[in-house]
């Protein structure tokens, strides 16, 4: 992804341009298509994820959903550095993880028979369904979430998640700033897995993934699988968080200062233009119907 200054004069940007702050939606709407089009002539792939808070970082919710029931912190981002950085830290979540997935979770006996009559991953369809359908998997008294996080190939998705909070009668628009994140996930090499997730999770158990040496965020996307009417209207792409001590911005940054090239950015969706951003969902039939359709 190539990125130097704001295409629009009238954005304020971070003083490493790494934050940028359109302060219209014409203007959040041209920088935007200033982006993509940039990725477009070099070949690159643009993934979105809208957040309804600028504040959250690009943690997984069972990371986050891990650190408030570990050290009882209800601001999960609260816990100190000096901890969150350790490795310990990182091989405490991987264990908790597996512990999650295999000892307590396993795959339906209809997806394992998918598996073999149509090629699907079964453990990939069981964490799908989860990011999906979370209160569907609730029944069990255990750190609620995947390591997966959400992205996708629809900016439309990724606005209303800037600007919603919430499902049902507990949804409303967000009353502070969103956000909306860039990736390039054509730059950072073959992130995208060939493998099954089962075949990942073993891997987990090995000494490179406990000693945090497993690289890059891994992106999930097989060719095969089943329908699921959420899934087909959000166009999700799932991003695999495989060193717990960072989130997402803070690995990609770490390539970025080897590799000498950006492949991320966030840009800032004021409160102010929501009200501007619910007309605009509205008029392409992005409302929560669409979003999560029954």
């Amino acid at each position: 992804m190539i990125i130097s200054t704001p295409k629009i004069k009238s954005t304020i940007a971070s003083p490493d341009c790494r934050e940028w702050v359109p302060t219209s939606l014409d203007n959040l709407l041209k920088e935007i298509d200033h982006l993509t089009k940039t990725d477009a002539e070099t070949d690159s792939l643009t993934l979105f994820r809208g957040q309804a808070n600028e504040e959250w970082p690009l943690d997984s919710t069972f990371v986050r959903n891990s650190i408030k029931n570990i050290f009882n912190i209800r601001n999960y981002q609260k816990i100190p550095i000096s901890i969150r950085h350790q490795l310990s830290f990182h091989r405490t979540i991987a264990s908790l993880l597996l512990l999650k997935f295999g000892g307590i979770y396993k795959p339906s006996q209809e997806a394992l028979e998918k598996e073999i009559s149509h090629g699907i991953d079964p453990w990939f369809e069981l964490l799908k369904n989860m990011q999906q359908y979370p209160e569907e998997y609730d029944q069990v008294d255990f750190i609620k979430g995947t390591f997966f996080i959400d992205w996708t190939y629809s900016l439309d998705i990724a606005l209303y998640f800037a600007t919603y909070n919430g499902i049902g009668a507990e949804r409303k628009t967000g009353q502070i700033d969103g956000a909306i994140w860039l990736f390039d996930s054509s730059a950072v090499g073959k992130i995208l897995q060939i493998e099954k997730l089962g075949k990942i999770f073993k891997k987990m158990t090995n000494n490179e993934f406990l000693n945090g040496e497993a690289g890059l965020p891994l992106m999930f996307h097989p060719i095969r699988q089943t329908n699921q009417r959420r899934a087909t209207n959000q166009t999700p792409i799932y991003l695999a968080q495989m060193d717990f001590r960072y989130d997402l911005a803070d690995a990609w940054a770490g390539f970025e200062n080897q590799a000498n090239k950006w492949v991320f950015v966030k840009i800032r969706i004021l409160n102010s233009i929501k009200n501007d951003l619910e007309r605009y969902l509205h008029n392409k039939g992005i409302d929560e119907s669409f979003v999560y359709p029954h």
